[in-house]
C-alpha cells in the first residue's frame, strides 16, 4: 500500500476511493475512471473499517451537520416507547421500530432525532403525512424546517419530503444527512424507493411502521437497508391502557336470486377455464393466466367472468341494506366506510350523501373533508384505499370494511384508524362479507395474522334476517 492516505469523495450516491490499492468492502473497480467506487450505502462501514485496522485516510463525503435539536414539546414517552427507543439506539440507531397505528411512532422518532444529533431527513408516503410531519417538527423543535416535495424545495438540518422527492433528489443529497427516518418504512423495498437508503451515507437510519411485513416478502430487503426490525408492539399489547378497546365483528349477507345466479355463472366459467387449460395459479400459474388474457379469447372472457364475480361478491346489494342499518345504529359515532374500489364508494356516498375520499380528491377537499369529520360535522367519510394510512382521524371510533383485499396490512391499517386512544372510547371494527363466495377467504386471509383462532372462531359473527 502507498504511504499515501486514501481519499473519499462523494460521487452521485456513490463513494469514490483514491489511492486506494487495496480497498475496504464492498469497492468495486471502475474501468471508466480506473477507481475504485461503491453505493454510498457502504461508506460508514469503510471508514469503520479503516479506523479499526488504523488505516489513514481523507474524506470529502460528509456534508451533514451535527445540530442541537432541542425538544420544546413538553412530552414524555410511554413505556413501550421508551423501550423501543432504547432498543433502536443499542442497536447502533439502526432498525425498524413497530408500533400499531396510534401508538405515537412520531414522538418516539422525535426523541430520536434529539439523540442522535445530526442532520435528518424524514420519507413519509403521502403529501398529508408531509404536512403532519411538518407541522408536528415545527412545534417540536426551535429549528427551521425544511419541505421536499409539495411544490416545495427548501433544505434544513431537519427536512421532511415523501418517497418520491427523496427518490428524485437521493443522488443529490445522498451526503447531506446523517440520520434518515422512513415513516411507513414497508414502502422502501421497491425497485425505486430503495435507492433512497443505498444512495445515502446516513450511518443513522430508523424505521417506522405499524404493518412490517409484505405479500411479496421484500420486507427481508429492509435488513440490508437500515438494520433489523429491534422493536414490536401489538395493538393487543397496547389496548386498552395506550390503545382504545376494540372489537371486530363479522358480518354475514346473502346475495340476491339475480346476483346468486350470474355470480355462479361467471365462476364456472372462469373456473373450467382453468381446468381445461390446465393452469395452476400458483408457482407463476397467474402471469400465465394473466399473458394469456392478452393474447387468447377465451381466456379474455375467463378475466372478465373473474373481475365480474369479485365484483358482485364485493358490492352486493344486501351490503347498501346493511350500512344504512349500521348508521342508524351508530348516528351518534365517527364512522369510516371503507371499499376496494372507487366506483363502490361513490355508489355509497350518493346513496347515503356522505362525502367520499379517493385517489381523485383533490387535495384541499380532502383537508376540508377530514377538518369536518374531525369536528364533527361529518359523522361519517366513505373511500377507497387512500385512508389506509397517513391521516389523522383520532375520534373516529366505528370503522366498516364492506369490501377490501385479502391484505394483512390493509386489516390491521383499517383496524388501527380507529384506534386512536380517547376517554372512554370503545370501538368496533365492522367486516362484511358475502358469503357463499370468494370474499370468505378473502377475509380469512386477511385476518389470519391479527387475529388468534381463539378470537376469529368467537369474532361475532352474525348472519343478517
Amino acid at each position: 500500500m502507498s504511504d499515501e492516505k486514501i481519499y473519499f469523495r462523494y460521487d452521485e450516491g456513490t463513494i469514490i476511493a483514491e489511492n486506494a490499492e487495496a480497498p475496504p468492502e464492498h469497492f468495486e473497480w471502475d474501468s471508466r475512471i480506473e477507481k475504485w467506487r461503491t453505493l454510498a450505502l457502504y461508506y460508514p462501514n469503510a471508514i469503520n473499517q479503516l479506523r479499526e485496522n488504523g488505516i489513514q485516510y481523507t474524506t470529502t463525503v460528509p456534508r451533514y451537520k451535527t445540530i442541537q435539536p432541542k425538544l420544546k414539546l413538553d412530552f414524555d414517552l410511554h413505556d413501550y416507547q421508551k423501550e423501543g427507543l432504547q432498543a433502536w439506539t443499542e442497536a447502533n440507531c439502526l432498525g425498524t421500530v413497530i408500533l400499531p397505528t396510534g401508538a405515537g411512532k412520531t414522538f418516539l422518532a422525535l426523541k430520536a432525532i434529539e439523540h442522535v444529533k445530526r442532520s435528518t431527513l424524514i420519507i413519509v408516503p403521502t403529501i398529508d403525512l408531509l404536512n403532519q410531519w411538518y407541522d408536528l417538527l415545527t412545534n417540536a423543535f426551535e429549528l427551521e424546517i425544511g419541505i421536499l416535495g409539495g411544490g416545495y424545495h427548501e433544505i434544513q438540518e431537519i427536512t421532511v419530503t415523501t418517497y418520491d422527492s427523496a427518490y428524485r433528489y437521493s443522488s443529490e443529497y445522498g451526503n447531506r444527512f446523517g440520520f434518515l427516518i422512513f415513516d411507513e418504512v414497508h414502502h422502501l423495498p421497491s425497485p425505486y424507493y430503495s435507492h433512497i437508503p443505498e444512495l445515502s451515507i446516513a450511518s443513522r437510519r430508523l424505521g417506522l411502521t405499524a404493518t412490517y411485513e409484505r405479500s411479496d416478502g421484500m420486507e427481508l430487503a429492509l435488513r440490508r437497508l437500515i438494520g433489523d426490525v429491534v422493536y414490536r408492539k401489538s395493538i393487543d399489547e397496547l389496548r386498552g391502557e395506550y390503545l382504545s378497546e376494540y372489537e371486530t365483528v363479522r358480518l354475514y349477507v346473502e346475495l340476491t336470486e339475480e346476483e346468486r345466479e350470474e355470480y355462479d355463472r361467471e365462476r364456472a366459467l372462469y373456473i373450467n377455464f382453468l381446468r381445461n387449460r390446465n393452469i395452476q395459479l400458483f408457482g407463476g400459474g397467474w402471469g400465465e393466466f394473466v399473458r394469456l388474457s392478452t393474447q387468447d379469447s377465451e381466456a379474455r372472457r375467463a378475466m372478465l367472468a373473474l373481475n365480474r364475480s369479485k365484483t358482485i361478491a364485493l358490492e352486493a346489494a344486501a351490503k347498501l341494506e346493511l350500512l344504512e342499518s349500521l348508521l342508524k345504529q351508530h348516528c351518534q359515532a365517527r364512522v369510516l366506510i371503507f371499499t376496494e374500489s372507487n366506483r363502490f364508494a361513490y355508489k355509497i356516498s350518493m346513496r347515503h350523501l356522505l362525502p367520499v375520499i379517493t385517489h381523485q380528491t383533490k387535495t384541499k377537499e380532502r383537508k376540508r373533508i377530514l377538518e369536518r369529520f374531525n369536528t364533527g360535522e361529518y359523522p361519517a367519510i366513505v373511500t377507497s384505499k387512500v385512508l389506509n394510512e397517513g391521516v389523522n382521524v383520532p375520534d373516529a371510533n366505528i370503522g366498516i370494511v364492506l369490501s377490501g383485499s385479502g391484505s394483512t396490512r390493509e386489516y390491521i391499517q383499517r383496524l388501527g384508524r380507529i384506534l386512536r386512544k380517547r376517554e372512554g372510547k370503545y370501538a368496533i371494527l365492522y367486516e362484511v362479507v358475502t358469503r357463499d363466495t370468494l370474499e370468505k377467504g378473502v377475509s380469512q386471509r386477511r385476518r389470519r395474522r391479527t387475529v388468534k383462532p381463539s378470537e376469529s372462531d368467537a369474532s361475532n359473527e352474525a348472519d343478517l334476517p
